[in-house]
């Protein structure tokens, strides 16, 4: 007998209850394969009635939360064949996790019941970035939703142990089958860099199923935006110093070579030029 089940929830249909041999009947569990969240396909459901002389004169009716169910655009039956009939949801959505589904085999009645679960599906909101990056000082915001039945138990974490967000998070919704748990740091500093995590764990079938999903958070210097400007600035008055040096000096020079071209044509001229002049050395006597 084999089963083919895809599903992007990794759904996982299981009996609820024991079965003994005085049923009759078998149940199996039908694995999911993961495959994201974007996909949708669906799951199969079994039954198998096991006593070959009564196999041949069966019918089945299927029931969810005790409504029959029929062949339609959501689901398909099939008749017993061999004393096997499935039941296959073709698009498993979150209106079928935790549901109560059931077979019955006619004419004797004989029924069981199966519950579907869903393995936890974690996804923090992105806003289409792949990564967050918040200004130190300034506060983080962050939002997980995850999907899964049982519920899940959704915890945040940091990948270095010694930052606690045990009193950062809350949850901002929740139902039976999902729950939103947010996380806001009023505070960023400069060591909160690094990768959050969101994680998600649910039990059934005797195991712990868990899940996670990390973004990476930087955080910038709050100084930051104003090193170009202090850089721009910095330019400006080491250029306005050279210059200023340069005209300066020049200056300087200009006088030295106007004066000297003055005492050269006072040579010539026979014109002394004045004692009071700067730069005329007085002699000693």
């Amino acid at each position: 007998m084999t089963t083919t089940m895809m599903t992007v929830a990794k759904v996982l249909a299981v009996v609820c209850c024991a079965v003994s041999m005085a049923d009759a009947i078998e149940y199996y569990s039908v694995d999911g394969v993961f495959g994201g969240t974007k996909g949708v396909k669906g799951a199969s459901l079994i039954c198998s009635y096991n006593n070959t002389d009564d196999s041949q004169n069966l019918t089945i009716e299927w029931y969810k939360n005790g409504e029959q169910l029929q062949s339609n655009s959501d689901y398909t039956i099939t008749i017993p064949e061999h004393g096997v009939s499935n039941l296959t949801i073709k698009v498993v959505g979150k209106n079928d996790y935790g549901q109560l589904y059931s077979c019955i085999f006619k004419p004797n009645g004989t029924k069981k019941d199966l519950t579907l679960y869903a393995l936890p599906i974690v996804q923090i909101e992105r806003h289409g970035e792949k990564s967050k990056t918040v200004t130190e000082g300034n506060h983080l915001d962050l939002d997980c939703t995850v999907t899964g039945y049982p519920l899940p138990n959704v915890t945040w974490s940091h990948e270095d142990s010694n930052v606690d967000l045990t009193d950062k998070q809350n949850v901002t919704s929740a139902s039976n089958v999902s729950v939103s748990l947010g996380l806001n740091v009023e505070k960023m500093n400069m060591s909160d860099r690094g990768n959050f995590v969101c994680k998600a764990t649910n039990f059934f079938q005797d195991a712990v199923h868990a899940k996670n999903d990390t973004i990476l958070v930087r955080v910038k210097d709050r100084l930051a935006p104003l090193w170009p400007f202090l850089g721009i600035m910095a330019e400006i008055i080491i250029l306005a110093v050279i210059i200023g040096v340069y005209e300066f000096r020049r200056a300087k020079q200009k006088r030295l070579e106007e004066q000297k071209d003055a005492n050269e044509q006072a040579v010539l001229t026979g014109i002394t030029p004045r004692q009071d002049s700067p730069n005329v050395r007085q002699r000693k006597t």
